[in-house]
């Protein structure tokens, strides 16, 4: 019988326990026999400093911009409350997650698993009537992270594209947004064709100087002229509730980003724990977002938008965004030799593929609230509830529940959770997209 990957990873890195017992090697106590940690190797590793700087430049960006909309649609105390609430089932599940992850590299005996190696595995560890579908549940994990992946780049697209055309507006004649849209993927074009993420460290530096520069202006215009509170709702009918949770989860949390940092951290054991850089650099988030959801909703009121930036400089973050679906894409697709020579190839035919349908989408259904939306309920109902549940109840199966299954009820009420918000937030979501393409293809 051929061997496979994990088996041979394991004769690599423990060749003096190549006839353990499986039932040992696959344990939960399997800690004690592989830490992962160990052989972990990154060639620049992150400290806990650069770590919690690096989640706060990957979490807080254009999505704070769309809070003070969240809190107008759930009013001053439920949004506090909700936000709260939120940010720490978000947590927990980033939490479950990378136990997960870690767990499934002591059980195949590797130092690092992608999140849809993660979802394989744990299927394999699970009950055997899943075992079959080990592979096509690692595949559609991968194509959930290349969705998800397309809608934030999408909305970022169409944010993008709305602040150009006010800046237009203001300067020139009225063109309508999807003009701008086009010019907006013209002008991204040569920035999506970069291949190596060093080469857009620079571009993501000038980014951040410019988005925390708009950041300062935001908040001069939002404390000035704040009108009486007792104008603003303090709660808001529960019907609108979902919207909240849509874009706020969408502001609020980066799975991918998450998993990322704490792969290249140089003390990767420092990043849970109750003080650990997660849970610091989430408080600050929740902080920040509150901060400026309140006070947008609070000098906007009814009339805030989607983004309530007009005119401020825009930074330059979809072309980080649009490496990350790339990689993705071609994780497996890099490991054969035999395509070598056409990877570069593809990888560019790719790129300009995804970059053509974001702005087909984006063109089709410049509804920034919508795509906001839509992304949140998608990611937060998949990535961060589904996929944590799934990969923990399959790794405890053999192992036990604890005490009155409570492991197993957790992860349930988990899925139950992430099935009803996706539903629904998505349901929501795409109505107003169908609606608004239809409004498109009845004006040409």
């Amino acid at each position: 019988m051929e061997r496979k990957p994990q088996d041979q990873a394991q004769n690599r890195d423990d060749p003096g326990q190549q006839n353990e017992p499986l039932s040992i090697v696959q344990s939960m106590t399997s800690f004690y026999i592989y830490n992962p940690y160990e052989k972990r190797s990154v060639e620049v590793p992150l400290t806990n400093c650069d770590a919690f700087i690096s989640l706060l430049k990957c979490v807080i960006g254009t999505g704070i911009l769309a809070m003070p909309l969240a809190f107008r649609c759930s009013g001053f105390v439920v949004g506090a409350v909700m936000s709260i609430l939120l940010m720490i089932l978000l947590t927990y599940s980033i939490h479950l997650l990378i136990a997960g992850m870690t767990e499934c590299c002591r059980r195949r005996r590797v130092p690092q698993v992608s999140m849809p190696e993660a979802v394989r595995i744990a299927y394999e560890e699970g009950p055997k009537w899943v075992n079959c579908f080990g592979r096509a549940a690692g595949f559609m994990t991968t194509c959930v992270l290349v969705f998800g992946q397309f809608l934030l780049c999408t909305v970022y697209l169409v944010f993008v594209s709305k602040n150009f055309k006010e800046i237009g507006d203001h300067y020139g004649e009225r063109y309508n947004e999807r003009y701008y849209v086009l010019v907006a993927c013209l002008l991204l074009l040569p920035l999506f064709m970069i291949r190596r993420l060093k080469y857009l460290v620079p571009l993501n530096l000038v980014s951040n100087l410019l988005l925390y520069a708009g950041f300062a202006l935001i908040m001069y215009y939002l404390f000035t002229g704040l009108p009486n509170i007792k104008d603003r709702e303090l709660a808001t009918p529960p019907v609108e509730w979902i919207e909240f949770f849509a874009i706020a989860a969408f502001s609020l949390t980066a799975v991918g980003s998450m998993l990322v940092v704490e792969a290249h951290m140089a003390y990767p054991q420092s990043y849970l724990g109750l003080f650990g850089v997660l849970n610091l650099a989430v408080l600050f988030i929740l902080l920040s977002n509150m901060f400026f959801g309140i006070i947008g909703y609070w000098r906007f009121g009814e009339s805030v938008h989607a983004s309530i930036t007009l005119n401020i400089p825009q930074d330059e973050i979809y072309p980080l965004n649009g490496f990350v679906v790339i990689t993705v894409i071609f994780s497996d697709y890099e490991k054969s030799e035999a395509n070598g020579r056409n990877r570069t190839l593809m990888e560019y035919v790719v790129r300009l593929v995804f970059l053509f349908l974001t702005g087909a989408v984006a063109i089709g259904v410049p509804n920034l609230a919508a795509l906001t939306e839509l992304e949140g309920a998608f990611s937060l109902s998949n990535l961060n509830l589904l996929c944590p549940a799934l990969i923990d109840m399959f790794l405890n199966y053999s192992a036990g529940y604890g005490r009155l299954m409570w492991k197993l009820i957790r992860d349930i009420v988990l899925i139950l959770i992430g099935l009803i918000f996706g539903i629904v937030g998505c349901t929501v979501a795409v109505k107003q997209l169908i609606h608004d393409l239809q409004l498109t293809l009845g004006s040409m």
